[in-house]
Parts: structure tokens; C-alpha cells; sequence
């Protein structure tokens, strides 16, 4: 009888112990869950619809778990602003115009094209970037004026957009800074292009080489002040060309060599190009993105970013920098470090030449 009223006490005891480690692990996930809400602004509008999200929260959190278990992975995940996201809500940023981009896989063939935007008179002479030094690593994070702060592009799929303007203002070191490395770079509108770029669909998606053609056919671009972010979708155009800070003549679509891309990299400042993001993709956190599921374009889904730099891993090879537009909570404070030829990188890649800088109405 001793013995077996031993045995239930111990049994009793584990019990007891079993359900205080769960609590213990509940009342854990609750903090974070609580400290998540806090760092990133999040409200539901019902306690149905914090429990969804949390239960979202829990999965993101076991994959970033999971995959940083492995010691051999090159990059880590994290979670970040869209870890409550569902996967119908991360792929809204990935939906790209399928009009536009079965005409650049047409138009891909030819190994570079260039087209003037709007009517100059007389045509603009394109400077060419296919003889120019290419060092063995550079990165314009690290120089002065050459890439305004990371932006968040919210639910709206804008990427298209910011990249737009990215490469823009990348270029306003030639048009006007050259000689003047100590002012400060002048960040563009989005939201313009958002609105009044006919060619593409807003929150919808877009296509970076038709946003640069509509900008230079309407007259420029305006500063970020003047026309600032909403995130929201096809709203009236507010365009003022007397308040445009930056014109430009013509587009380029480079080569798909990331030789070529290089070149231009060095010559013009930022390039903007695509990529095809995946689950890990979303919460990447640091190191060198090489997930070999990350696909190539097939899925007819992307996503723009702005290439900034590159190097060289003795482990990993060649790698691209790249600033993105979903928050400086995401990835190495807004940028990724990716393996070159990984999500399709580099296969559409755009500049703009011949850009114009009004420095008056900065």
C-alpha cells in the first residue's frame, strides 16, 4: 500500500509540475505577445481577432525557431512587423501586373533596351556604363547621399514605387552633389507615383521601368514633403510639375550579367530590380540570404527593391546588397544581404539617365 500511494503522489507531483510548465510557457508567450503588440504599434479591433493573430504570432515565431537552430544556415529569420500577417496578406505585396511582366519576358531576349521618356529636344545621349571600373566590393550605405532612410511600405503593394524613386535619388549625387558631398539627400515621393502613374495599379502593383517613363513623361518628380506616403491605393492625381525636384529623360533596362549590373551600379548610383520573395524571405533578420527555394520569376509573383552594393563570402560567393521598403524592422535594418542569382535577382533590373536635379525646389 506504501508503495503504490507513493507512486500516485508521484504521479500527482508530475502532474502538478507538467501543468505549471505549461502555464509557465503560456504565461511566456503572453509577455511576448504583449511586448510585440507594444514595439509595433498593433491593435485588433476584437479580442476574436488578437487571438488569430496570436495564434499566427506562434507559428512565425516556431519557423524562425526552427531555422536558427541550424548552425549551418548563412542568414537568420526574426520576427518583425508582419509576423501576424497571414500568407494571403504577405502575397498582396508580391502581386505583380501580369501585363507588364509577360511584355519584359518578351522584351528580356534582347539583351539591353533603352527609351526615352517624354520628348527632348534634342534627343539626350545616354551615358554609357559598360566599360566602368568595377571594384570587388562597394556599398552606397556607406556613402554620403547616395540612398534616403528605409521606408515602410505598409499593406499597399508599392515596392515598384519606392524603388522608382530610389534609383532617382541615388542619381541626384551626379546631377547635383558632386562637388557638394555634405548636403543632405532629398527623399522623393512614393505616393506620386502610386497616384499618378497611368501605366501601373497603385496598391495593385506596378512595373519599375513604367513608373520611370510615366514620371518623365508627367514632368518629374516631386520631394517626399511636398507629396507625402499614404500607403493607400489609387487616390486623384495632385501632381505639380512647378514643384517637381527631379526630371529625367530616358530608362534603361540593364542585362541580366550581374557584370553589366555592376558597371551601372558604379556609374549611376542604385539600381532597381526584382526579386521573387519567399516565407523566409519575409522574416529575414541577417547574414547572406540563400535559401535555394526562393525561385526565379516562375511564380509570376515579385517584389522591387533597390540594389546598393555587393560583395564577395568566402563561404557563401557573390552577394548583392539590397534596401527594401518594409521597415527598418525587417532585415538588417531595411537591407538584405542576398546571394547573387538567388529570387530571381537581377533578371529585370532598371536606371534612369540623364536625370535632372532642381536643387530651388528641393
Amino acid at each position: 500500500m506504501e508503495v503504490r500511494a507513493t507512486l500516485v503522489l508521484a504521479l500527482v507531483v508530475l502532474a502538478t509540475i507538467g501543468e505549471t510548465l505549461v502555464l509557465a510557457r503560456q504565461a511566456s508567450h503572453l509577455h511576448e505577445w504583449a511586448q510585440y503588440k507594444r514595439q509595433h504599434g498593433k491593435v485588433y479591433e476584437s479580442p476574436e481577432e488578437d487571438a488569430r493573430r496570436f495564434s499566427l504570432f506562434l507559428a512565425a515565431k516556431e519557423r524562425v525557431q526552427r531555422h536558427n537552430a541550424n548552425e549551418r544556415a548563412s542568414y537568420k529569420l526574426g520576427l518583425n512587423h508582419m509576423s501576424d500577417w497571414t500568407q494571403e496578406e504577405f502575397a498582396q505585396l508580391t502581386h505583380s501586373l501580369g501585363s507588364n511582366l509577360a511584355d519584359d519576358e518578351q522584351q528580356h531576349e534582347t539583351p539591353k533596351r533603352r527609351r526615352n521618356a517624354g520628348d527632348p529636344d534634342p534627343p539626350p545621349t545616354p551615358l554609357s556604363c559598360d566599360t566602368a571600373p568595377v571594384p570587388a566590393a562597394m556599398d552606397y550605405r556607406k556613402v554620403p547621399n547616395r540612398v534616403s532612410a528605409v521606408k515602410d511600405q505598409g499593406k499597399c503593394n508599392s515596392g515598384w514605387a519606392f524603388a522608382t524613386v530610389g534609383v532617382l535619388e541615388g542619381q541626384q549625387f551626379f546631377t547635383n552633389y558632386t562637388n557638394k558631398p555634405s548636403k543632405s539627400i532629398v527623399p522623393l515621393s512614393a505616393q506620386q507615383l502610386i497616384d499618378c502613374s497611368t501605366s501601373n495599379k497603385g496598391c495593385s502593383g506596378g512595373d519599375v521601368e513604367q513608373a520611370l517613363l510615366d514620371a518623365g513623361f508627367m514632368g518629374g518628380v516631386q520631394s517626399e514633403k511636398d507629396y507625402p506616403y499614404g500607403g493607400v491605393d489609387k487616390q486623384q492625381c495632385h501632381f505639380n510639375r512647378e514643384q517637381a525636384t527631379m526630371q529625367l529623360m530616358g530608362v534603361e533596362e540593364l542585362s541580366s550579367g550581374d557584370l553589366n549590373i555592376k558597371q551601372c551600379l558604379n556609374s549611376f548610383g542604385p539600381v532597381a530590380t526584382s526579386v521573387e520573395p519567399n516565407e523566409n524571405f519575409r522574416e529575414y533578420k541577417s547574414g547572406i540570404f540563400s535559401d535555394p527555394a526562393c525561385g526565379h520569376l516562375k511564380s509570376r509573383k515579385s517584389h522591387s527593391v533597390l540594389i546598393v552594393g555587393y560583395g564577395t563570402d568566402p563561404e557563401e560567393g557573390d552577394y548583392w546588397i539590397v534596401k527594401n521598403s518594409w521597415s527598418t524592422s525587417w532585415g538588417e535594418n531595411g537591407y538584405m544581404r542576398i546571394k547573387a542569382g538567388l529570387c530571381g535577382i537581377g533578371e529585370f533590373s532598371n536606371i534612369s539617365w540623364n536625370a535632372h536635379w532642381n536643387e530651388d525646389k528641393a
